[in-house]
């Protein structure tokens, strides 16, 4: 009961924070108050002018600064900065994020629950609080896509009592659900849904429902899916909230009709904001949650109701109880800020021990870690032109193709219909297209699909990468299979990795020789290299925001319009496989 006797002045506190302001998350309200921490726990909030004096053994003064709790990411991929946990902590602890609940799905869909747990372990003994969601889609679409790895009710029921495993993370094939396949069913159950909300639930079910409204939301809610972090229209979040989801939102989904549109509603509904995925540059120039956290006031919410969205309000989903708030028997998981709107951490104390400050990490990742095993998982021979050549059914004429067509300044794509030149057997390419091609590189290397997309903007060169959602296969993109092949080559060379060829001359590459997907690098040395490969992008024609999503996901099959895999191109709302050649069947 030594907590109690510490919040009652009889013994010193091991730090107590003064002349601050509290930012109360629950109340609120932000008010002058001391933080008295006793073995990593606040043991009091309170106004020292009116009490006796407390014994510390530090005293930290807050410069009257503002104290918020430590921000939570309630859905991420740390995978998506490039880089392992302990040097992903190393980047995100500066900001004032101290939780973060990681969704492993691209190691898992590399290398299965192996991939799973040695990122679990990886995560144990850094200052940074990762905790787990595991994986209910791997793959993505059974059927659709090979994999590496298969997560099914075996895998889950596995990893599920681990004490840092919170839940099921995103259920993503919405429609392998509501179509009664037994196995995303069984899956559900073992992750305590299934048929409704369970009270003896081992967790919380996340959700990835896009194309979901009316009767299949109500159902796929039903089913224990309560949560969503996708693309989605205002109108679409008040349905959503209305039905109980929890919506979580991420920058590039925000805007100022989306925020109002929560602003109207009446009560909190406990919204949380994320990141899903943030490429490692990004963070280092623009921040990560704590940038998702301004651009959301900056777009009109109140400073209070936002911050609360990224503390009190996760931990509340995540049942972290200990967590989201400064008030008695909470984690001392504290941030010091000048200004909520304008947030930028000053301060950051994880357990009560100061773990950044000023924007420096004060703790280093260890030189390496488990994660550094996970080698050699590209066993592919080196390329050539003819391997990334498209046969034409005819030698010469004119043959409407289905196209991947890209939608400018996101990375949502279309299906259409056009009518293509074939010249001696190939394909003559429009100036605004190019060749794609997906290979496997797990138990059936060197099997390929291809297709062409439309609108990329890629004018010359090719790039081709293993970091590709969900199912990490090499995706090959050009205006030429002999580019293609250089591109291809870099990256199998590298073990994986991303690679862009500008001309014959030059080939930008980033290896990710960790499960094809991961640096061995920090973050400030990834971002170097993600700068040159967004560079040599914009050289050969793609110029995009989130650059890293928009060449990655080509490959996702559960998500809207005409996608590729291994397997060949998919339709995700018919949820189905179809023919380059409009005239063929998928598997002519």
């Amino acid at each position: 009961m030594t907590l109690i006797d510490a919040a009652l002045g009889k013994l010193p506190v091991d730090l107590l924070i003064t002349n601050v302001q509290v930012a109360n998350v629950f109340t609120g309200e932000v008010y002058p108050a001391d933080i008295a921490i006793y073995q990593g726990r606040i043991a009091a909030v309170e106004k020292s002018a009116t009490l006796p004096p407390r014994q510390a053994v530090d005293v930290l003064d807050g410069g009257g600064r503002i104290a918020v709790p430590g921000l939570i990411d309630a859905h991420l991929h740390i995978e998506s900065t490039l880089v392992t946990p302990a040097h992903f902590a190393e980047a995100v602890l500066p900001l004032g994020i101290t939780t973060v609940l990681e969704d492993p799905h691209e190691v898992a869909n590399v290398l299965g629950i192996d991939g799973i747990r040695a990122m679990m372990a990886a995560s144990q003994d850094i200052p940074l609080k990762v905790e787990y969601l595991i994986s209910s889609s791997v793959p993505s679409a059974a059927g659709l896509e090979r994999t590496g790895g298969v997560i099914g009710p075996d895998e889950v029921t596995a990893l599920i009592g681990d004490p840092h495993v919170l839940g099921l993370a995103e259920v993503m094939d919405g429609a392998g659900i509501l179509a009664g396949d037994e196995r995303l069913r069984a899956i559900l159950r073992a992750g305590g849904g299934g048929d409704g909300m369970r009270v003896d639930s081992p967790g919380v079910i996340e959700g990835h429902n896009p194309m979901l409204r009316g009767r299949e939301l109500a159902a796929f809610v039903a089913g224990g899916v309560d949560s969503d972090h996708t693309l989605s229209t205002p109108e679409d979040l008040v349905e959503k909230a209305r039905q109980g989801v929890v919506l979580m939102l991420q920058e590039r989904y925000l805007s100022r009709e989306s925020i109002a549109a929560l602003e109207a509603l009446p009560h909190d509904i406990g919204l949380c904001l994320v990141t899903d995925d943030v490429a490692p540059d990004y963070l280092l120039e623009r921040g990560h949650l704590d940038q998702v956290l301004r651009r959301t006031i900056e777009l009109g919410m109140d400073p209070m109701r936002a911050l609360r969205s990224v503390t009190l309000n996760p931990a509340r989903r995540m049942r972290l109880w200990d967590r989201g708030l400064i008030a008695p028997g909470r984690a001392a998981d504290i941030v010091l800020v000048d200004d909520l709107a304008d947030f930028h951490a000053h301060t950051v104390l994880v357990d009560g021990k100061i773990v950044a400050q000023d924007g420096r990490c004060l703790w280093s990742a260890p030189a390496r870690d488990g994660m550094y095993d996970l080698t050699g998982t590209v066993p592919l021979p080196q390329q050539t032109a003819a391997d990334f050549t498209i046969r034409a059914p005819v030698d010469n004429g004119r043959v409407p193709i289905h196209l991947i067509d890209c939608v400018p300044g996101q990375t949502l794509v279309r299906k259409s219909v056009v009518d293509i030149d074939i010249a001696d057997g190939a394909l003559q390419l429009a100036d605004d297209m190019a060749f794609i091609c997906v290979v496997n590189r797990y138990a059936d290397a060197g099997e390929r699909a291809f297709g062409v997309i439309r609108g990329l903007g890629i004018r010359q060169g090719a790039y081709a990468t293993t970091y590709a959602h969900d199912g990490h296969n090499l995706c090959v993109v050009g205006r030429t299979p002999a580019d293609m092949a250089r591109a291809a080559n870099a990256v199998i060379a590298a073990d994986g990795g991303i690679a862009v060829v500008v001309d014959e001359a030059q080939t930008v590459i980033m290896p990710l020789p960790i499960a094809g997907i991961l640096s061995e690098k920090p973050v400030h040395a990834a971002a170097d290299q993600t700068r040159a490969l967004g560079h040599a992008l914009r050289t050969i024609g793609i110029d995009h925001p989130y650059w890293l999503m928009r060449i990655s996901t080509f490959t996702l099959p559960v998500s809207s319009g005409l996608r590729i895999t291994d397997v060949g191109l998919v339709d995700a709302g018919a949820g189905g496989g179809v023919a380059v050649f409009v005239k063929l069947r998928l598997g002519d």
